[in-house]
């Protein structure tokens, strides 16, 4: 969105390309049936029993592209409720990684395929690197299910998808290799003079290096080797050691009430994301960032328990944006997320604790709905469909325009509870997003885009400004 007045303002970018039409996952898992409609029947089922979910074979060497789908998921009776007010239970936050889980897997699926077809090496390497997938799920299957949920697999196999090669599928299978401590030799690319392992950090390369050699042995260690660069840069166990040309993903422990309830985000880069050359940062700005972030982290858990739930279990990974104005546009980013990218969050050094933490929760909200809608369709608007949206000063796509509408109404509410905390200033950036998600509830009624599952959730959105309505929001 432009740039809004105010430091209460919070700055998108745009989705990524999507991804080809015949790998486009509109409903990846089946739904049971259940208070919000099911799927439809299937003729050797029992009346009223949906048509079972296509289970694929095991993930194997013989096979590894044949990831089995997570088995059917029930959608929760109140789920619209939960999503709408942005306060999902355990349950339900469980359901959504899962769902993301099953569209990564489908995606690897796609990638081996489309691999199988790629003549030469490109075939043989991507064999090469889904074969040691295979290997750590069936050897390490709590590896292989920490590398599936993690925002980066969504990032590296959708651009693997659209750009119709595996190579950054490797990356990710040397990933599961080193943390499963399986031998393996992989060809990676090398992009700004270094390769990046995602969730282990970045080994620093000749500058004209275009691929990278990954090895381990049967007892390690995992080194990175490429043509210019003198001796080979060892990737310590474990990796968050520092080591020479090795520089760690740094993470941050938060602080909490309760000491089982502090989570770790680690602070990342993706060049995927274009979001400008991947950098480490220096001593002084990784101290900064930990002070922001448990000063944000303190202000949720201490006065908003129900979202730190949500944000705890779905961010993994912060990337620090940098704060200087991007190419192309007219205001800095203050944060974003990405379809692709299940709990990533991209924040702009904000140093007021609220603006951060409400920065949080709104894009915390963006990977919920991005997540919801690899379960069920919530749109079927025609391509090209566009509609004004309140925070753009251009028409935007009915997905967009959900996506602001959902996540606007809980900054919203942040800020609403703000208020009523005492914090006088909260009630001006309570008064703009909910009239913001308001406006866009309007124009998704208007449009007549929404299916029936994107009506219960539109509803369930009207009920909160409903009864926003009927009690004002207090001051202090």
């Amino acid at each position: 969105m432009p740039g809004l007045p105010g430091r209460r303002g919070l700055r998108r970018r745009p989705l990524p390309a999507p991804l080809p039409r015949r790998q486009r996952l509109p409903q990846p898992v089946r739904v049971l049936p259940g208070p919000d409609g099911a799927d439809p029947a299937c003729g050797r089922c029992p009346p009223g029993r949906p048509r079972p979910s296509r289970r694929s074979a095991p993930l194997t060497p013989g096979r590894p592209a044949a990831a089995a789908a997570p088995p059917a998921l029930t959608l929760p009776h109140d789920l619209w409720r939960q999503i709408a007010r942005g306060t999902p239970d355990a349950d339900t936050l469980r359901l959504l990684r899962t769902a993301r889980a099953g569209r990564n897997l489908l995606l690897l699926r796609a990638v081996h395929h489309a691999s199988r077809a790629a003549p030469g090496r490109a075939g043989r390497d991507s064999g090469t690197a889904t074969a040691l997938l295979a290997a750590v799920r069936r050897r390490a299957p709590a590896v292989f299910d920490t590398l599936v949920m993690d925002p980066a697999a969504g990032i590296v196999l959708a651009e693997a998808v659209r750009n119709g090669h595996g190579d950054p599928v490797a990356v990710l299978a040397a990933v599961a290799g080193h943390r499963a401590g399986l031998p393996f030799r992989l060809e990676v690319p090398v992009r700004h003079g270094t390769v990046e392992l995602p969730g282990l950090g970045r080994a620093g390369l000749d500058p004209g290096a275009s691929t990278a050699r990954l090895e381990r042995g049967p007892h390690g260690p995992t080194t990175v080797t490429a043509p210019g660069t003198p001796g080979a840069v060892l990737i310590p166990d474990p990796p968050a050691e520092r080591a020479p040309g090795w520089e760690p993903v740094p993470r941050v422990r938060l602080t909490a009430p309760r000491p089982d309830a502090a989570p770790v985000i680690r602070l990342d880069s993706h060049d995927s994301l274009d979001l400008g050359v991947p950098r480490a940062l220096g001593p002084q700005e990784l101290a900064r960032w930990r002070d922001r972030l448990g000063a944000a982290w303190e202000v949720l858990a201490v006065r908003h328990p129900e979202r730190a739930d949500a944000v705890r279990a779905t961010v993994r990974a912060v990337v620090p944006l940098d704060p200087r104005r991007p190419r192309g546009t007219r205001g800095a980013w203050l944060s974003a997320s990405f379809s692709d990218a299940f709990g990533l969050v991209a924040l702009a050094p904000l140093d007021d604790p609220a603006e951060l933490a409400a920065a949080l929760v709104h894009e915390t909200q963006h990977s919920l709905l991005y997540a919801l809608q690899d379960l069920t369709r919530l749109l079927h608007a025609r391509p090209g469909a566009r509609g004004p949206a309140p925070w753009s000063d251009r028409p935007r796509p009915p997905s967009a325009l959900l996506q602001g509408a959902v996540a606007f109404l809980v900054t919203a509410a942040f800020w609403r509870r703000e208020a009523a905390l005492g914090d006088r200033a909260a009630a001006a950036p309570y008064e703009r997003w909910r009239r913001t998600a308001h406006l866009a509830c309007d124009e998704l009624e208007r449009g007549g885009w929404l299916t029936e599952h994107g009506h219960r959730l539109l509803d369930a959105l009207r009920d909160v400004l409903a009864d926003w309505a009927a009690m004002p929001a207090r001051g202090g």
